[in-house]
C-alpha cells in the first residue's frame, strides 16, 4: 500500500473565544513539463512515481473534508510551466487557501538565470494570474485572526511590506504571519547547516554569513530594509506566530521569548501541519 501524508499537529494560543483550524502546506514542487528530462520530477517523487502530486492531493482532500483553509507558504510548483499552471487551476484553485510566495514560484527553471528583483518582477507576470491572492503581500481575517502573507522568497523584505504590515497591526487583530523563508535562529541555522553550506534563512548575522560560499552569501545577506523588517517582526506584540517552509525540515522554535516560529517539511516528503488556534 502506498504511504499517506503525515499530519503534524500544533496549537497556537492567542485567547480566542472559539478555536479555528487551518492546514499548513508548503514545498510541494509540482514539476510538470520538466525540461530536465525528469530529473527534477524524480527528485521530489521520493516514494513512488507521482508521489509529490499524490501527497498534495491527499492534503487538499483532507482540508476540504475538515472544512479548513489551507495556508501555503510557497513552492507549490518547482518552476513556471504551462503544465504546472494547468495543475494549479485544476486542483489547487478548487480549494480555500492563502498563499505566501516561494522562490520557485518565480523560477523559469532553477539555476538557469540570476534570480534578482528584475527577474522576479518579470516572472511574477506569468504566475500571478493563477494564484488567488496577491503574491507580494496580502491579508485575510478568519475567526478573529489576521492571516498575513508576505513574500520574503529572495531573503529580503522591503520597507513597503513592513508599512503594509504595520497597517494590518493597526486593525487590532492578532496576526499569524506566513512567509516562505523562516527568520534566522541559531538552532534553525545549525540544523540546516548539518547538510548544507549555508542556512537559507532571513536575517542571518554577519559572522555566519562570512562562512557561506560567496554566491550564497551575496544571495542571503540582508539589506538595511530587511534588517529593519526583522527587528520589527521580532518585537511587534500583535504578531503571534510565524509560519514558514523552504528549509525542508519540521521545527517548532522560539524566535524570541514570546514569538514562536513553525517550519513544516515539504509536502513532497509527505508532511503537512494542522494548526489549532485557541
Amino acid at each position: 500500500m502506498k504511504p499517506k501524508i503525515e499530519i503534524l499537529k500544533s496549537t497556537i494560543t492567542i485567547g480566542l473565544e472559539k478555536p479555528i483550524r487551518f492546514l499548513h502546506l508548503t514545498d510541494t514542487h509540482i514539476a510538470f513539463d520538466d525540461p530536465s528530462g525528469g530529473r527534477r520530477t524524480a527528485y521530489f517523487d521520493m516514494d513512488f512515481e507521482g508521489s509529490a502530486e499524490a501527497y498534495v492531493l491527499q492534503a487538499i482532500s483532507y482540508a476540504k473534508e475538515k472544512q479548513m483553509p489551507i495556508l501555503c507558504t510557497g513552492d507549490l510548483i518547482d518552476f513556471l510551466s504551462e503544465g504546472n499552471f494547468r495543475w494549479i487551476e485544476k486542483h489547487f484553485n478548487q480549494c480555500d487557501y492563502l498563499y505566501a510566495a516561494g522562490n520557485h514560484d518565480f523560477c523559469h527553471y532553477v539555476g538557469r538565470a540570476t534570480e534578482d528583483y528584475a527577474y522576479k518582477w518579470e516572472m511574477i507576470k506569468r504566475i500571478a494570474p493563477y494564484i488567488k491572492n496577491n503574491l507580494y503581500f496580502d491579508s485575510r481575517v478568519i475567526g478573529g485572526v489576521n492571516f498575513v502573507t508576505l513574500d520574503d522568497s529572495y531573503y529580503l523584505i522591503s520597507d513597503g511590506q513592513i508599512e503594509m504590515l504595520k497597517a494590518e497591526v493597526a486593525k487590532g487583530y492578532p496576526i499569524i504571519l506566513a512567509m516562505h523563508v523562516p527568520l534566522y535562529t541559531e538552532k534553525h541555522a545549525g540544523l540546516v547547516m548539518e547538510k548544507n553550506p549555508c542556512a537559507y534563512l532571513v536575517g542571518a548575522p554577519q559572522a555566519l554569513l562570512e562562512t557561506y560560499p560567496e554566491q550564497r552569501r551575496l544571495q542571503q545577506t540582508p539589506d538595511a530594509a530587511t534588517s529593519r523588517a526583522v527587528e520589527y517582526i521580532r518585537n511587534e506584540p500583535m504578531i503571534k506566530a510565524i509560519i514558514a517552509g523552504h528549509t525542508h525540515l519540521n521545527l517548532e522554535e522560539m524566535v524570541t521569548d514570546t514569538l514562536p516560529q513553525y517550519t513544516t517539511h515539504g509536502s513532497y516528503a509527505r508532511f503537512v501541519r494542522e494548526f489549532t488556534v485557541i
